[in-house]
């Protein structure tokens, strides 16, 4: 039985205003997700990722504006600014890279739990029990140990772990985790990835890296590239048998892979983003990709 679809997310075009002019950053990015699925977002720094990742949450900076962009969450269309502002933090959870910079350094692990619990209609007698099982389900043995330490009492650790038992004050039916594992070894990130998993089952997991090694732990990773996507599909099929020339790229610059460089070959940009860099490009690549398919994975290439 095929679980229930709980994001479908076109970006339109998100661009910058900047002294002169606009910039694209985005362009008509898609992003599928069902009820307890991993998608890894993956590409180099500037490829995207982050600004994809902010406009599902319609947080983007002032200076920057989503044209034609569509969002329907669990079911329901929202359209605006005000109609997803109630469903961040209860519904739409985000993760951040860095537990240490996101919690209020002013407020103990306490206040800033109870602060979450009370959006979930939580009964004041019943905080401190429920904010114990928070960072129980977040990998706390001794929970009361924790409750009233202030942020800069914390490991970096210790309070990405905090940020989860935050996230899991809530109703997440989708989480959104930037760089989540920055800084931490595959065993590490491997039971982060079992934390999420136990402690939010059905929820969908939206997950924005760099590192090929965390895509790899989640169910379909979608490549961005210059703000487009250039590959998408099942996670062991594009990373063992990649088809777009950049999807390679990234694969061959992994330390195993030899590190190498994909160094800026011609001047002329074209459609496609990763043209200026690709070893293959040629007169055909001035057109505009089309999509091409297999059975677990799509591509957009003019090389057949």
């Amino acid at each position: 039985m095929e679980r229930k679809l709980i994001l479908d997310y076109d970006s339109g075009r998100i661009a910058a205003k900047l002294d002169r002019g606009e910039k694209t950053l985005v362009q008509n990015v898609r992003l599928r997700l069902r009820a307890a699925e991993r998608l890894a977002l993956i590409g180099e720094t500037g490829s995207g990722k982050t600004m994809t990742a902010l406009s599902v949450m319609r947080l983007l900076p002032d200076n920057v504006k989503m044209t034609d962009g569509k969002l329907l969450f669990d079911g329901r269309e929202l359209l605006k600014d005000k109609s997803i502002r109630p469903l961040l933090g209860l519904e739409i959870v985000y993760i951040p890279q860095n537990g240490l910079e996101f919690l209020n350094p002013s407020r103990s692990v306490r206040r800033q739990l109870y602060d979450n619990l009370k959006k979930l209609d939580i009964p004041r007698s019943r905080l401190r029990e429920k904010a114990r099982e928070a960072l129980y389900a977040a990998g706390f043995d001794e929970p009361e140990e924790i409750l009233e330490k202030y942020p800069f009492q914390l490991s970096g650790g210790m309070a990405q772990r905090v940020t989860i038992a935050l996230a899991a004050c809530s109703r997440a039916k989708l989480l959104i985790a930037d760089e989540p594992t920055n800084g931490l070894d595959p065993e590490a990130t491997k039971r982060f990835f079992l934390l999420l998993d136990r402690v939010f089952p059905e929820a969908a997991k939206l997950i924005i890296t760099h590192d090929i090694a965390v895509a790899a732990l989640c169910d379909r990773v979608q490549v961005l590239c210059g703000g487009r996507t250039v590959e998408s599909g099942n996670t062991r099929q594009v990373l063992r048998a990649p088809h777009h020339p950049y999807t390679k790229a990234l694969l061959a610059a992994l330390v195993e892979n030899g590190m190498r460089e994909s160094p800026p070959l011609r001047a002329q940009e074209g459609p496609c983003p990763f043209y200026r860099r690709c070893v293959y490009a040629s007169e055909v690549c001035l057109a505009e990709p089309p999509r091409r398919a297999d059975a677990d994975t799509e591509w957009w290439c003019c090389q057949p």
